[in-house]
């Protein structure tokens, strides 16, 4: 039986997938791992593991597509959480800009108030004085009859 040596980050690209998944399934197959004088570990692989290499359970791959959407998902929620915190901080600023002008507003119309100025632009009115009179309409008349017994025609 010929074998070859592989490393596991050759191992990872060959099957597809990731180098601790690698180690993984050379853990699993129980392959001799060896490091060399470089420092790299090198796994020796049976020339027979073409079978191994490409099969993958039918629930490995429900799994797969599952994490796959999940992963998606936490993406997409990653994304339009961070756009929500943009505009939160974005209405957090504009709010905070409007209480200072309402507060500068507020601080005008108090001094304006103690002097008693009228406002710019703000034409005043003339006051009428009230006046309390004697009802003026025919109705009100017919009624102070009616009810009074009044016959005055003022």
């Amino acid at each position: 039986m010929n074998r070859q040596r592989y490393t596991y980050q050759e191992l990872a690209e060959q099957w597809d997938i990731t180098v601790p998944a690698a180690k993984q399934r050379v853990r699993r197959a129980g392959w001799k791992r060896g490091r060399g004088n470089d420092g790299v570990v090198r796994v020796l692989v049976p020339e027979d593991t073409e079978r191994m290499e490409t099969t993958v359970s039918p629930l490995k791959l429900q799994e797969n597509q599952a994490i796959e959407t999940l992963r998606d998902t936490v993406e997409n929620l990653t994304g339009v959480t961070v756009k929500q915190a943009q505009r939160i901080e974005d209405l957090t600023t504009a709010l905070l800009d409007s209480q200072e002008k309402n507060a500068v507003l507020r601080e005008r119309l108090a001094t304006l108030e103690a002097q008693k100025t009228p406002l710019p632009g703000a034409h005043s009115l003339p006051q009428k004085p009230i006046v309390q009179s004697r009802p003026q309409n025919l109705i009100e008349r017919v009624l102070r009859v009616l009810y009074k017994g009044d016959t005055s025609l003022r």
